[in-house]
């Protein structure tokens, strides 16, 4: 008996260089694949050699009348096709040649599972901020493979879901066009219907994502992603809770208190402006440390870099939240790993801890100095 694998490529480039090896990976004997791509770009003109092998039996093609973005995208992928199981990939990725015989393997040998999330590697960092990126941890879902047997969710990059677990699921178009914060509720959301059972990791299926902008510094997107990201626990209550405000919440809420201490007790308006400016040193001294931890470096550029991708994410969660005008969104924080647990202000870690001795010091010096 052959399994059947529906695998679905978004696309706004259609780049031969990453589409053509995926078109063209080794079919397994014992399962039938077909392939869908969907371009999200109504002014495509897809490459001679790309179109040569769509021939609307093992390779579909469809070009969205207009630019639907990463949800609708994806949606229409999967609606395309009837296989049992369904695999998401990203369409700037460089495939092994028997990832499909991987995954249809895992199938045969576990159809009780819901899905199998695979192993995405990015190149050795070879500039700073690349670095920057890996010490950050930001980019842990897609080696999550490596390090645990199951998984709440993973990548898109490089995911296959059971089709019937899937069901009527689909990705959210509240999130922005763009991506962030969707594929965590979609994960999510197909888990829930299945009893909270995880996604079966599959390390031994593996593809090699690039750099974005090769590499070079980008704080739009840690920004973007956290303005969808602030979705998720509006959307996802369940896995909500509470913890003590961030830098950026933190220095609004002081800023905040500033402009009313103005009209009510002026003199105490500059002690809250030395307080946001050593809550700016705290930050940096923490996610210093934990940099030195995580990474091993000692690199001052890596560590300016770790602090600003940082802001730049909780920043646009904060921003996201802000435009919604939900302010009982400050200090609300999400279990992107499915936990379900209402304890507030729990969670340690060594940023925190550093933070927690800092804070009181600051709160000490700033009052001796006034």
């Amino acid at each position: 008996m052959k399994v059947s694998i529906d695998v679905v490529i978004p696309s706004f480039r259609l780049d031969e260089k990453y589409i053509l090896p995926i078109l063209r990976l080794r079919k397994p004997d014992n399962a039938h694949i077909r392939f869908y791509l969907v371009a999200d770009n109504p002014a495509i003109v897809p490459a001679a050699a790309i179109q040569s092998l769509v021939d609307n039996e093992q390779v579909f093609l469809a070009v969205n009348p207009q630019n639907m973005g990463a949800s609708l995208t994806r949606n229409a992928g999967i609606n395309m096709g009837k296989g049992a199981w369904v695999l998401l990939l990203d369409d700037d990725i460089a495939v092994s040649e028997d990832l499909l015989i991987t995954y249809a393997n895992a199938a045969m040998a576990h159809p009780e599972e819901i899905g199998f999330i695979g192993m995405v590697r990015l190149p050795e960092p070879d500039t700073d901020f690349t670095a920057a990126l890996k010490a950050s941890g930001s980019l842990d879902i897609f080696s999550i493979a490596e390090h645990k047997p199951a998984f709440a969710w993973g990548a898109t990059a490089n995911i296959m879901v059971k089709r019937s677990a899937i069901g009527d699921v689909r990705f959210s178009t509240v999130y922005p066009k763009s991506g962030g914060g969707e594929d965590v509720d979609f994960f999510l959301k197909i888990r829930e219907h299945n009893g909270y059972k995880d996604f079966k990791t599959l390390p031994q299926a593996v593809v090699v994502h690039p750099w974005w902008k090769n590499g070079q510094t980008d704080l739009k997107r840690p920004f973007r992603y956290g303005k969808g990201n602030s979705w998720l626990p509006q959307l996802n209550p369940r896995y909500a809770y509470y913890d003590f405000p961030n830098t950026p919440e933190t220095l609004l809420l002081s800023l905040l208190t500033a402009l009313v201490l103005l009209f009510v007790k002026p003199a105490w308006v500059m002690p809250v402006l030395l307080f946001m400016a050593g809550a700016v040193i705290v930050e940096l001294i923490a996610s210093s440390i934990q940099t030195i931890k995580r990474a091993r470096t000692a690199n001052f550029t890596v560590f300016l870099y770790v602090i600003a991708l940082r802001l730049a994410q909780e920043a646009g969660v904060l921003w996201g939240k802000l435009l919604r005008f939900r302010i009982k969104g400050i200090g609300e924080r999400f279990h992107d790993n499915g936990i379900i647990n209402k304890v507030y202000f729990y969670r340690t870690n060594t940023y925190k801890i550093v933070k927690w001795i800092l804070y009181p010091l600051l709160v000490f010096l700033v009052l001796r100095a006034c």
